[in-house]
């Protein structure tokens, strides 16, 4: 089986895998450090930098367009489905919305990055919305919609998405040693 052809992207480190069928519509914006994987049916617009041991599942998108940024910290993971909006049409009203549309009768475009920390985990179908930062270890539930950025070593969950207890740093942080060392 071929995968996505790796000499278009900006940077790309060893051991990444990329299925043939992830569409990257700017290449030229994207950054990967080693040891990542992006499974098939992803679809990315943005500029986006990608650290060592990163997963994105099947069917993830990562949209805004050339201006919009997007940046996954080392171990961090999408799983499938999920969907991070990193620029978006302002719906209220400053004029038409969707791509089609000639600039000069074109709604405000708002871009606000979305970043994963270190270790950060969100779980099948979340939605995240412009502007998100997830502190460094932060988990979130399926199904959740983020709107605000949320604090380290937390789980979070819901509509919208709320921590509801701590995760344990420790035993991660041990073991991302031993990896680094190994």
């Amino acid at each position: 089986m071929e995968g996505y052809d790796l000499s278009k992207l900006r940077h790309c480190g060893v051991d990444v895998r990329i299925a043939a069928s992830v569409v990257i519509r700017n290449p030229d914006l994207v950054s990967i450090g080693d040891h990542v994987a992006i499974d098939d049916f992803c679809y990315i617009t943005t500029a986006i930098t990608i650290g060592d041991y990163v997963h994105i599942a099947p069917h993830c998108t990562i949209i805004g367009g050339r201006r919009a940024l997007c940046e996954l910290r080392d171990f961090s993971a999408i799983s499938a489905g999920c969907r991070l909006v990193c620029g978006s049409d302002d719906y209220l009203g400053s004029g038409l919305t969707n791509p089609t549309i000639p600039e000069a009768y074109h709604a405000d475009l708002h871009f606000d990055p979305v970043i994963l920390e270190k270790h950060v985990v969100l779980g099948t179908s979340c939605v995240v919305h412009p502007g998100v930062t997830f502190g460094e270890g932060a988990v979130v539930g399926s199904c959740s919609l983020i709107t605000k950025s949320l604090p380290p070593w937390t789980v979070s969950k819901g509509v919208p998405a709320r921590p509801f207890k701590e995760r344990p740093r420790e035993r991660i942080l041990e073991l991302e040693a031993r990896l680094r060392m190994a």
